[in-house]
């Protein structure tokens, strides 16, 4: 389990293979095992891919504070200067796009290409009622099913869907089979999250850290900010995701984004689609060799 003291905290990370290297960034309430059996696996063959739990998560140390995208990326540029990378594919999803994006303003230098799956970027994207999302319906109907209950009227259900399927009393496992949307449907804190232990952490990081407040803050990362970034981009997103609006601006702003919307699938297509997503990025790194 290597671990290398960043911006005075330490910091997990994994790497393997050889060849250019990607850089695989998680979002919130994950770790470094959501890119870690299927996606890591699979780019390491013909990459160096470096994968690292932010701060707060999985088994790195949590600061009371420093959880803004910028904040973020200050840690990113240290990690890439101790494991002595001078240029690298950054690749973000969710929360993790964002750390991307503002990694490609702060330290262009740095970056080969950018890949951005379902990234949320709070000042490309301006909160709306839950209910202005197309699929609020559908996905209130799977909530209730579980026991969830947030109201259409919420403007931001990213934290308190998390916080609420934190809460949530994990099944025995013969009941796991019978709960609905376990089969269907992707839900945090599942074994390969890390289950009660990724809940119990998400649980401390929201009340006794900035994070609440910091994940949330636009902290630079403005429209203007990202005009500049002239790499290659690959924005990647869902058909059904919430944050789709983003997608369509990173088109507009950025000189040099090709976009793929995959369908039927919603934020977690990585994982849900990781096939679909490996040959859409395959394709996007051949293609700046």
């Amino acid at each position: 389990m290597p671990k290398a003291v960043i911006n005075g905290i330490n910091m997990h990370y994994q790497y393997g293979g050889q060849g250019p290297t990607i850089v695989l960034v998680h979002g919130l309430a994950t770790n470094l095992a959501f890119w870690y059996l299927a996606v890591f696996s699979v780019l390491r063959k013909n990459y160096r891919v470096i994968v690292y739990d932010l701060r707060g998560h999985g088994y790195s140390d949590m600061p009371p504070h420093g959880y803004t995208s910028a904040d973020q990326a200050v840690d990113l540029d240290a990690l890439l200067d101790h494991l002595e990378v001078e240029r690298a594919h950054i690749v973000g999803h969710s929360f993790g796009g964002a750390v991307a994006s503002h990694y490609a303003v702060l330290h262009p230098e740095r970056v080969e290409s950018l890949t951005l799956a379902d990234a949320r970027v709070p000042a490309l994207q301006p909160a709306k009622p839950m209910k202005a999302w197309p699929y609020w319906k559908t996905w209130e109907k799977k909530l209730r099913e579980l026991g969830v209950s947030i109201s259409g009227d919420e403007m931001e259900m990213g934290l308190p869907l998390l916080e609420e399927l934190a809460e949530m009393k994990r099944p025995r496992r013969k009941q796991r089979r019978k709960q609905v949307g376990i089969k269907k449907h992707f839900l945090p804190f599942q074994a390969w999250n890390g289950n009660k232990q990724t809940a119990e952490k998400w649980r401390l990081l929201l009340h006794t850290t900035t994070a609440r407040e910091d994940v949330k803050a636009i902290a630079g990362l403005t429209p203007e900010a990202l005009r500049r970034v002239n790499h290659p981009t690959l924005a990647i997103f869902g058909e059904r995701s919430r944050w789709l609006p983003t997608c369509r601006t990173l088109q507009e702003i950025l000189p040099d984004c090709r976009v793929n919307v995959v369908p039927g699938v919603g934020h977690f297509h990585p994982l849900l689609k990781p096939g679909v997503f490996l040959r859409s990025l395959q394709e996007f790194l051949s293609a700046q060799k």
